[in-house]
C-alpha cells in the first residue's frame, strides 16, 4: 500500500495532541482522531484498548466503525488484566473471518522501553487496499504512545496537590516573583527531565530572559530582538519550537549563541506563555519557557508535549507593559534609530561604538568611565578632564550618570553632555544595555579560539574565525599570562574591559582570553610596539606581578596557527609555573628549551628518545635499578656526584649505574656524535617526564 502524505496525518496528529494537553476532553478527542483515521488510511474500522487509571476496569474500549455494539462486546470479552495475554488472544482470533471483517492489524503500544504502560491498537483496512504495515502509522503510533507516557506522568505532577494548581504561585509568577520563578523552574526540570530551565518575557520589540535555573553561570542571560532566535520566533508566531542539536540549529542567532554555548547546551525546547487577549492580538505570548540539556540526547515528544502541558497550566498572563526606546523632545525620534540600536543592544562589543551613537543621537559628548574613573577608550582622558572641568563649573551642562545595577560591585558612570537638557530617569534602558553590550564579539573569539586548541581544523571552523574577524591567513601571535589569583579574566567586568581596550589602543588589535589567566594576542602585520612597551603599560594599568609576554611565533596558514599557538601557551604556562624571573620570552630564541617546546618536533623527538633509550628502558622493566633514570640525570647534572645528592645514594652506586648503562648503551667506546645523540635523547626524555601529570 501506497504510504500518504504527511500532510493526511496532520488532523489525526493535531486531535492527539490536544487529547495530551486537555485531559478533561480527552476521550473526545480520541474518539476525533480515530474517525479522522478512517479515510486516512484508508481503514473500514479501528480500535483502542487503552490504560484505565484511577477505576476498576482495567481497561477502556475506543472504537469507529460499523457493528460498533458487537465488535465492542467482541473485544471486551477478549479483555484480561495482563495485556501481552489480551494481545495473545486477539493475534490468535484476529486472523479468523470475524463478523464479516477483513483481517485487522494489530500495533503494540509502549509508553516507553523501561515502562509497564502499554496499550493496543487495531485498524481494519479497506478490503479493496492491500494490508496496510504497522511501520505505515508511525507518525500516529508515536502520538499514541507520548500520550500514553504523559498519562502515565500527569498523575504524579498535574494532580489537584500539584504546585501548579496553588493560585498564588501563579499569581506571584505573573508579577515576577524571583521565588515563584525558581520554584515553577525547578518543576520544569524535573518533570521533563531537563539539566537547565530558564524563563524570558515577551516585549513587544524584544525577549529578554527573567530568571534561570540550573546555570553553570550567575550571569545568564541574553536579550533577543522579535523574531530571531527560538525565543524571538515564538514571540513572532506562537508555535512552540523544539530546534534539536542547537549547535547545528537554523534557530541558532550570533546575537546569543555565545552565551548559550557558554552553558554547553546541546539540544532544547521551548514553549509560549500565553498572554490575556488585547483588541490588537487574539493571542499573544507573554513569556517563554525554555528546557535545555547539556547532552545531545534529544527530548522526547512525550517531554515536548509536557512542557507544553506546563505552559498551559499558567494560564494567560498580563504583558507586562515596558518602553522600547526613550523620547526626548529635543532630540531625533528614537524609531528613526531603532535599527541601530538592537545592532548595539545584540553585537556590540566596543565602548566607542555606544559612545558614537549616544554622541550622535544626543548631538553632543558621551563618555563611559570604568568604577575607578578611567575612561575606557584611552583617546578620551583629556576630553574627559574638561567634562569633568564643566560638571563642576557649569553642572547644568553635564549630566554624571552611575551604571550601578544588580551583581556590578564597581560600576562606572557616564558623563552626558548633550545640546539640550535631558532627564536621567528615561537613560535607565540606555545604561544597563550598556553595560552588557560590552562583550558579545569577545566571548565568540574566545570560544573559538579553545575549539581551535581542543579539534581539528575543517572549513566550518575555518569559515567561523574570518566572520569573526580574526587573520588566520598570516600574522604574529603573541600570549599574556598573569599569576592566577590577579588575573583581569577572573575580575570586574570594567577591570578586564580596560585591559582589553589597553591593548586595542596600543596593538590595533583585540585581548582573547583563553582561560582565567592567559590570553592571545593576533597581529595582522608588525606590532607597533615593543612587547616591553606593552608590559609596562599592562602592569600600570592592572598593577598585576608577575606578568609574562611571549611573542616572536608567526605563521602563514591555520594550520601554522593552532601549532604556534599551542607552542606559545605551553611556553608561558611553564614560565608562570615555574615563577620564571624572565617576563619578556621570545619563542623563538636558540636554545634546547625552545626546541623542546615545538610542537612540530615534540612527536620526533619522542620518538627519538625512546629509540636511544629502548636498551636502558628494556632493562628497567624487569629491574630496580632505574638505569634510565640514573642515565638521564648524571647526562643534565654534569656528574655522579650530583645525581648522588639528587637521589640520596652513595656516589659509588651511582657510578655503578652508569657503568652499567653505558655497557647497554654502548656508549664507552662510541663516537663523539653518538655520545651527543644520547645526551640529547636524556634532554628529551626528561623534558618529557616533566610534562607527565604527578
Amino acid at each position: 500500500m501506497q504510504e500518504r502524505p504527511a500532510t493526511a496525518w496532520v488532523a489525526v496528529t493535531h486531535e492527539l495532541k490536544s487529547a495530551a494537553l486537555q485531559p478533561e476532553q480527552r476521550e473526545a478527542l480520541l474518539i476525533r482522531a480515530l474517525q479522522q483515521l478512517l479515510p486516512t488510511v484508508p481503514a473500514c474500522a479501528t480500535a483502542l484498548i487503552w490504560p484505565c487509571h484511577g477505576k476498576n476496569l482495567p481497561w477502556k474500549v475506543y472504537y469507529v466503525g460499523p457493528k460498533r455494539q458487537a465488535l465492542q462486546r467482541w473485544l471486551a470479552a477478549r479483555l484480561n488484566v495482563s495485556l501481552q495475554v489480551t494481545q495473545e488472544v486477539l493475534q490468535q482470533d484476529l486472523s479468523s473471518n470475524l463478523l464479516d471483517m477483513p483481517p485487522a492489524v494489530l500495533v503494540s503500544l509502549r509508553a516507553a522501553a523501561d515502562s509497564s504502560d502499554g496499550a493496543l491498537w487495531l485498524v481494519w483496512p479497506t478490503p479493496s487496499v492491500s494490508m496496510p504495515t504497522p511501520d505505515t502509522f508511525s507518525r500516529v503510533r508515536q502520538m499514541f504512545e507520548a500520550l500514553l507516557e504523559v498519562e502515565q506522568k500527569e498523575e504524579h505532577y498535574f494532580s489537584a496537590r500539584s504546585p501548579l494548581y496553588d493560585r498564588e504561585l501563579l499569581a506571584a509568577l505573573a508579577h515576577g516573583d524571583v521565588h515563584a520563578f525558581s520554584a515553577f523552574l525547578s518543576l520544569a526540570r524535573v518533570v521533563v527531565q531537563a539539566d537547565f530551565t530558564f524563563w524570558a518575557k515577551v516585549h513587544h520589540d524584544v525577549v529578554e530572559t527573567a530568571g534561570h535555573l540550573g546555570a553553570k553561570h550567575n550571569n545568564f542571560g541574553f536579550v533577543l530582538e522579535r523574531g530571531r532566535g527560538v525565543g524571538g520566533h515564538i514571540a513572532a508566531h506562537g508555535k512552540p519550537v523544539q530546534p534539536g542539536d542547537y549547535r547545528n540549529s537554523p534557530y541558532r542567532d550570533p546575537s546569543v549563541c555565545d552565551v548559550v554555548d557558554r552553558e554547553q547546551i546541546r539540544c532544547g525546547m521551548a514553549v509560549p506563555i500565553r498572554a490575556i487577549a488585547t483588541a490588537d492580538q487574539a493571542d499573544p505570548v507573554a513569556a517563554v519557557l525554555y528546557a535545555t540539556r547539556r547532552t545531545a540526547a534529544p527530548f522526547s515528544l512525550s517531554e515536548f508535549l509536557l512542557l507544553q502541558r506546563l505552559a498551559s497550566q499558567l494560564g494567560p498572563l498580563p504583558v507586562e507593559k515596558r518602553s522600547s526606546s526613550f523620547n526626548l523632545p529635543a532630540f531625533e525620534p528614537f524609531s528613526q534609530q531603532k535599527t541601530r540600536w538592537y545592532e548595539l543592544i545584540m553585537q556590540a562589543n566596543r565602548i566607542e561604538e555606544v559612545e558614537a551613537w549616544a554622541s550622535h543621537f544626543i548631538k553632543g559628548s558621551v563618555i563611559v568611565t570604568d568604577g575607578e574613573g578611567h575612561p575606557y577608550v584611552l583617546a578620551q582622558r583629556e576630553p574627559l578632564e574638561q567634562l569633568q572641568a564643566a560638571s563642576i563649573c557649569q553642572p547644568e551642562t553635564v549630566s554624571v550618570l552611575s551604571l550601578a545595577a544588580p551583581g556590578i560591585a564597581e560600576p562606572g558612570q557616564v558623563y552626558l553632555c548633550p545640546t539640550a537638557s535631558i532627564s536621567p530617569a528615561r537613560w535607565s534602558e540606555f545604561l544597563a544595555r550598556m553595560q552588557q553590550a560590552h562583550n558579545q564579539l569577545s566571548r565568540q573569539r574566545e570560544q573559538w579560539v579553545r575549539s581551535l586548541l581542543q579539534g581539528h581544523i575543517t572549513p566550518v571552523r575555518e569559515h567561523e574565525g574570518y566572520r569573526l574577524g580574526l587573520p588566520l591567513g598570516h600574522g604574529q601571535l603573541w600570549v599574556v599570562a598573569w599569576a592566577t589569583p590577579n588575573s583581569p579574566a577572573s575580575s570586574a567586568t570594567s577591570k578586564r574591559l580596560t585591559v582589553e581596550y589597553l591593548i586595542l589602543e596600543l596593538l590595533k588589535s583585540t585581548l582573547i582570553f583563553v582561560d582565567e589567566h592567559t590570553a592571545v594576542i593576533l597581529l595582522e602585520g608588525q606590532a607597533t610596539e615593543s612587547p616591553s612597551k606593552v608590559r609596562d603599560a599592562l602592569l600600570t594599568c592592572y598593577r598585576s606581578q608577575p606578568l609574562w609576554i611571549v611573542h616572536g611565533a608567526c605563521y602563514q596558514s591555520l594550520t601554522d596557527l593552532k601549532l604556534a599557538l599551542s607552542h606559545s601557551l605551553a611556553l608561558a604556562q611553564k614560565a608562570r609555573r615555574e615563577e620564571s624571573e624572565e617576563y619578556l620570552l621570545d619563542l623563538y630564541t636558540f636554545g634546547l628549551d625552545s626546541l623542546l617546546e615545538d610542537p612540530r618536533l615534540s612527536e620526533a623527538l619522542a620518538t627519538f628518545a625512546a629509540k636511544l633509550l629502548a636498551p636502558l628502558l628494556d632493562h628497567d622493566a624487569g629491574s630496580s635499578l632505574q638505569l634510565t633514570n640514573t642515565f638521564v640525570l648524571a647526562q643534565t647534572l654534569g656528574s655522579a656526584q650530583a645525581v648522588s645528592e639528587q637521589l640520596g645514594l652513595h656516589v659509588n652506586t651511582i657510578r655503578y649505574r652508569l657503568h652499567r648503562a653505558e655497557e647497554l648503551l654502548e656508549s664507552e667506546e662510541g663516537s663523539p656524535k653518538e655520545r651527543t645523540a644520547l645526551a640529547l635523547a636524556a634532554f628529551i626524555w626528561q623534558h618529557l617526564q616533566e610534562g607527565k601529570p604527578g
